[in-house]
């Protein structure tokens, strides 16, 4: 009886420790995703401070002029440009382009109303 009480205590003993060995190796695992992940996270600071900083630099007004005048070739605006805004030409109307396929295949449109019903 006790050798048998012994081997099952032995057996017990034997599943605690590869338990425990296990749960030691998925926290060990777990942590050091963590670590590759707060590096991960603090490369990717970076690279926003530094594209912050380079987005600040290619945003310079007196940059942007400096390649406006180098490789645009702008002319002063002349007063014959400016014009009122009654000249402009009116919007044209909105075109449906369903409702001409429909009445070109002999169906009618149906009526457009606000109700839901």
């Amino acid at each position: 009886m006790t050798r048998l009480l012994n081997l099952i205590l032995f057996g017990v003993l034997i599943a605690a420790a590869i338990g425990v060995y296990s749960i030691k190796y998925e926290a060990t695992r777990q942590a050091e995703k963590v670590a590759k992940l707060r590096r991960d996270i603090e490369v990717e600071r970076v690279a926003i401070v530094t594209l912050r900083a380079e987005w600040a630099y290619l945003t310079q007004p007196e940059r942007i002029t400096a390649l406006a005048r180098k490789h645009l070739d702008l002319q002063p605006m002349q007063i014959e440009q400016i014009v009122k805004a009654t000249d402009l030409p009116d919007k044209p109307a909105p075109d449906d382009q369903i409702a001409k396929k429909l009445e070109g295949l002999g169906l009618a449109a149906p009526a457009v109303t606000g109700s839901t019903q």
